[in-house]
């Protein structure tokens, strides 16, 4: 049933006394900002990933490590800076993965994060696999040191590298303190 505005009403007091959803979005925005002040991880992580993430200009890696970073944000954790250096030794990773199907962490001293989706579905969704790949990597609790390593108060800066086969996207990232 649709309702029409009385003539004797302006159009913003009948949307403020009609608009029941925007009411509802306003009382869930509320729950939503109580539930982050309480620091429940879920639902920031929930927040996080609806919160658009918007920006012209950016480089390839600005989403994810804007993820990184209001996640450790959120722990009191200084921000990571990104490194050109880590980024080669991981776009160097990344390609050895992505020609040998080796799907393994690297035996050097970083710190390093691995994750892969599928080709045809990261195109068909249009997903953005280095921000996947950081959200994967807080929200999958089986992985714990991938986890631990976004969290690592020592690491200071990341580098990330993404390469594919036929199959498979693979991102690395490596960050300059290996957690313990």
């Amino acid at each position: 049933m649709s309702q029409s505005k009385p003539p004797s009403q302006s159009d913003e007091l009948w949307i403020q006394k009609n608009n029941f959803a925007g009411q509802w979005l306003s009382d869930k925005s509320k729950d939503i900002i109580n539930k982050i002040l309480n620091k429940d991880m879920k639902n920031l992580l929930f927040t996080l990933l609806f919160t658009p993430l918007f920006s012209f200009g950016q480089t390839y890696y600005d989403q994810a490590l804007t993820f990184h970073n209001n996640v450790r944000g959120y722990y009191d954790l200084a921000p990571l800076s990104y490194d050109n250096n880590l980024s080669l030794e991981a776009q160097e990773w990344a390609d050895y993965i992505a020609s040998t199907d080796d799907f393994r962490v690297s035996d050097d001293l970083y710190g390093e994060n691995i994750f892969y989706i599928n080709k045809a579905y990261s195109t068909r969704y249009n997903k953005n696999a280095l921000l996947e790949a950081s959200i994967n990597w807080l929200i999958d609790y089986s992985d714990v040191a991938s986890y631990n390593q976004i969290l690592y108060k020592d690491a200071s800066r990341v580098g990330f590298g993404i390469s594919s086969n036929d199959e498979s996207i693979y991102v690395v990232a490596k960050y300059d303190k290996l957690w313990e």
